[in-house]
């Protein structure tokens, strides 16, 4: 394993995704192959905004620039190499589910902001599984967006089929680590399979990779208009079911596989609470034409992979845009017009002169109405303000003019910030946007 640190700075105006060459290339099923080979990708870990429903543009965290991220595929024992780049505020990783060793799990390794690592690791077993950030508090960092798919192909192949990506997610406009999220969707966009329904054809089997992002309770799902078989846990050596739904909970997948005697439009869905939050969607069935070519106009002889049409549906709508103003979002950007905290002061009593800060217990939860304390600190300029996370859980220390930012504070970490200015000073915590703080520099 090598871990490499660089610098990539937005200023260089480059732009990483996971690479479109002929090793990346699987329209019709090319991933299957006798003999394993390498495989290549680049992901970058960037700060963006995008669109997750008309008209709400919240701040994102993502893996190249979407939500969710490149899907990634190779066959089951091919070398996959990830050249992994972190470009966002906070330290991120890739976490892989599947058979590895522990310096590819992305999890102690975290990868500092401007730095890099390389992942490099056999792909195996075969089936449909999922990559995330596994930085603290995790939730937070995959409901903003930093998840993806990847599929290991079995080295026999499979039935040919038309195949789909979906990835559930969610996100919330005040709270990441709420269990009611304002959104429940396929691939980061709220409904967005109902104004773009999933194309397929009679007779015509159609394979759906699912992997359940989110952290809300398992619901089911379901297809209309059909019975359909179920890999559970996406596992190619598990033996499929008939089902009528079937439940996935979070960080686990499912193969699901179902066709049509005909034509309609048939709809799919998580079932219960989520169709109401963004994951109602449907099948256009059209008659398979009479003149239809194999493995273009029909999945009969080979597979056809619609990921490229999803990612392109996706990026439309999502409209990444760095520079974009934001309407609703759990992340406060700094220069966005907010009272300041002195306005909601009604007594003198409640400024602290101290230069000694804590970050208080329980503050992760919002209806704890805990935060920083004191949450409004008088000090001279020329002071060197400490504060300590005294709570189990991560927090950051960020200014909301890019003054300052500790980074990611574990539990009884420390940080320490001069101020050589007079002026009020107002900060949050990243991950928990509810908590804020304002230093009084006289």
């Amino acid at each position: 394993m090598m871990f490499v640190v660089a610098c990539f700075g937005v200023a260089l105006g480059i732009v990483f995704l996971a690479m479109d060459s002929p090793l990346q290339s699987f329209a019709e099923n090319e991933s299957v192959h006798n003999s394993p080979i390498t495989r290549k990708f680049t992901i970058i870990a960037e700060d963006t905004t995008l669109e997750i429903a008309p008209g709400v543009r919240v701040e994102a965290w993502t893996f190249n620039g979407t939500i969710p991220g490149p899907t990634l595929r190779a066959t089951e024992g091919d070398r996959v190499i990830i050249n992994f780049i972190n470009n966002g505020k906070l330290p991120h990783t890739m976490h892989f589910h599947g058979d590895h060793n522990e310096k590819n799990d992305g999890v102690f390794q975290e990868v500092l902001p401007g730095n890099s690592y390389t992942y490099d690791f056999i792909a195996e077993p075969a089936g449909i599984f999922m990559y995330h950030c596994h930085v603290m508090p995790v939730s937070a960092h995959v409901r903003n967006g930093l998840y993806g798919a990847f599929i290991v192909d079995p080295k026999d192949g499979v039935e040919p089929a038309r195949e789909y990506v979906l990835v559930k997610g969610e996100y919330d406009l005040e709270d990441q680590e709420t269990w009611t999220p304002d959104y429940v969707f396929f691939n980061g966009y709220a409904d967005q399979y109902w104004t773009n329904p999933l194309p397929a054809k009679t007779n015509e089997l159609v394979r759906l990779y699912y992997v359940d992002m989110g952290a809300i309770p398992a619901y089911g799902f379901h297809i209309h208009g059909t019975i359909f078989d179920t890999i559970i846990s996406g596992i190619w050596e598990n033996k499929p079911i008939k089902t009528q739904t079937w439940e996935v909970g979070s960080g686990n997948a499912a193969i699901f596989e179902a066709k049509w005697k005909e034509s309609g439009r048939y709809l799919f869905h998580l079932h219960g609470v989520p169709e109401e939050k963004g994951t109602m969607a449907y099948f256009n069935v059209q008659d398979a034409s009479a003149n239809a070519v194999d493995g273009v106009d029909i999945a009969k002889t080979k597979s056809i992979d619609m990921w490229n049409w999803q990612k392109q549906i996706l990026s439309d709508l999502q409209k990444p845009d760095v520079n974009a103003k934001i309407t609703q979002t759990t992340i406060v950007l700094p220069g966005h017009e907010q009272h300041s905290v002195l306005s909601q002061v009604t007594s003198e009593s409640q400024i602290v002169e101290t230069t000694l800060c804590n970050i208080e217990k329980g503050s992760a939860v919002k209806s704890s109405n805990k935060s920083f304390y004191p949450q409004i600190t008088q000090i001279k300029s020329g002071d060197t303000v400490s504060w300590t996370n005294d709570d189990i859980s991560v927090h950051t220390v960020t200014s909301k003019n890019d003054l300052f930012d500790s980074g990611m504070m574990m539990p009884n970490d420390t940080f320490k910030q001069k101020f050589d200015d007079v002026g009020l000073f107002e900060y949050y915590c990243i991950l928990h946007p509810w908590m804020t703080g304002t230093i009084k520099s006289v």
